[in-house]
């Protein structure tokens, strides 16, 4: 399938969710962040045609911030220090004191912001549709820097989600420019390297400590292949790689020097990114795979919804798997208040 198809693909997958899933705390919620740190929920509400972004005090229960926004696709919004940032349209990226309500600062963009992350307390690094990234100081809306997508042979400016992630000097981007992932200075934009493979292929990935863990894969046709690879955060340098059909749907998990990880072949792998060796935990079926959810860790949980709504727990020490949960809505996030383990739907 060519580079130009496949975004279509993902447009489905991450497009406007007509579904409305409501819980018995009377959230109709489509995408939703947790500030474990502050007991937030930070989440897109759509009921009715309403379309809000609303804050939480998970341990009241209690909204204490809502702003109808004009769009029904959603982004997830984030919090950090006492700010709300969230996307108000395709065309509009907002921060907000949460605390006042006061407005701190609204940003035109180019294309609406799919993905965004908070580096370092002060940066946001977005990426926008059919655009590129832009780095945005958190504190006074200003633009630092903008990395543009660009096209040439080998790919096209497309609607691909960019997954994005960090640690304390460099940022890193995936399906960007041709690139499976390459690493940026935060401070500056500048390019320190790139991984290249295949100008179809698809990828997401995970930081883990100096490590990255990272997945893709490739359609030829009716064919799906693919490869999980552990490189070396600040170089780029290949320590593994082996063969595997990885989902790049579902968000890779670290905990302790393991990466937990979902195959479009009905597996949990668990990869030892110290020791170089990996291992199918549980093989699912057909019928009851968790392929399209995420996996979500809670201390030596994890926690994962398979096709049949039930929400599956994994003790990390023992591998031990239970029921937790059984319902008919799709999960959204999990969250610890008081030693008592909650799931956000």
């Amino acid at each position: 399938m060519s580079r130009i198809l496949i975004p279509l693909f993902f447009l489905l997958l991450f497009s406007c969710k007509k579904a409305e899933y409501h819980d018995g705390k009377n959230r109709y919620a489509t995408v939703a962040t947790i500030n474990s740190k502050d007991s937030l929920l930070a989440y897109s509400y759509t009921k009715d045609s309403n379309y809000e972004i609303k804050l939480e005090d998970l341990r009241t229960y209690k909204t204490i911030y809502s702003k109808k926004i004009s769009n029904n696709c959603f982004t997830e919004p984030r919090t950090q220090n006492g700010k709300l940032y969230f996307p108000e349209s395709d065309h509009l990226f907002t921060g907000v004191d949460y605390k006042t309500g006061k407005i701190s600062w609204k940003l035109p963009t180019p294309g609406r912001i799919r993905e965004f992350q908070i580096v370092n307390n002060h940066i946001i690094i977005a990426s926008i549709d059919l655009y590129g990234i832009m780095a945005i100081h958190a504190h006074t809306g200003k633009i630092l820097y903008e990395l543009p997508l660009h096209s040439d042979k080998n790919c096209q400016v497309d609607f691909a989600p960019r997954p994005i992630g960090f640690d304390e000097t460099y940022f890193y981007v995936a399906n960007f420019n041709c690139s499976l992932i390459s690493a940026y200075e935060i401070s500056s934009g500048k390019k320190i390297w790139s991984k290249t493979e295949s100008a179809s292929a698809l990828s997401n990935f995970t930081v883990a400590g100096k490590y990255i863990f990272l997945g893709y894969n490739l359609h030829n046709n009716d064919n799906l292949s693919g490869e999980i690879m552990l490189l070396e955060a600040h170089t780029g340098k290949l320590l593994y790689r082996q063969f595997a059909l990885f989902d790049i749907f579902t968000d890779p998990v670290p905990y302790g020097n393991k990466i937990y990880y979902h195959t479009y072949d009905y597996r949990l792998q668990e990869l030892d990114v110290e020791n170089k060796t990996e291992r199918t935990l549980f093989t699912f079926g057909k019928s009851n795979d968790f392929g399209g959810n995420q996996i979500y860790r809670q201390d030596h949980f994890l926690f994962l919804q398979d096709l049949q709504y039930n929400i599956l727990k994994i003790d990390l020490h023992t591998f031990k798997k239970e029921i937790f949960d059984k319902g008919n809505k799709g999960m959204l996030g999990v969250y610890k208040i008081k030693d008592k383990i909650n799931l956000i739907y």
